[in-house]
């Protein structure tokens, strides 16, 4: 037996704001690209994983926080310094897909 319909529980997250903001594969295209791209093979062979992720994942705050991971790979590549500059340089295709508070965080943190 349930305690909560699953039809209260969506309208109550709706209402609260914490349901996942579903996007239009076309509109996530880009993005994952973008990060795809300054992954590059070389990263791409040094994290397999990451790279399955960006390809089949299916929301954009998923590809968001994966940025950290990317560094993360990057930094043994090529140097700390030069992984954040390549994954900063993606953030601008995240504008108009993701909540204002997390492109507001980035901005700060500059």
């Amino acid at each position: 037996m349930r305690w909560i319909k699953p039809t209260i529980r969506h309208s109550i997250s709706a209402l609260l704001g914490t349901e996942v903001r579903k996007h239009a594969p076309e509109s996530l295209e880009p993005v994952r690209q973008a990060m795809l791209s300054v992954l590059g093979e070389a990263g791409a062979q040094a994290n397999p994983r990451l790279k399955h992720r960006l390809m089949y994942v299916h929301d954009v705050q998923a590809l968001w926080y994966a940025r950290a991971e990317m560094v993360a790979v990057l930094s043994g590549l090529h140097g700390e310094a030069r992984a954040v500059d390549l994954v900063r340089s993606v953030t601008p295709v995240f504008n108009g897909l993701l909540p204002k508070g997390l492109m507001e965080s980035t901005r700060s943190a500059r």
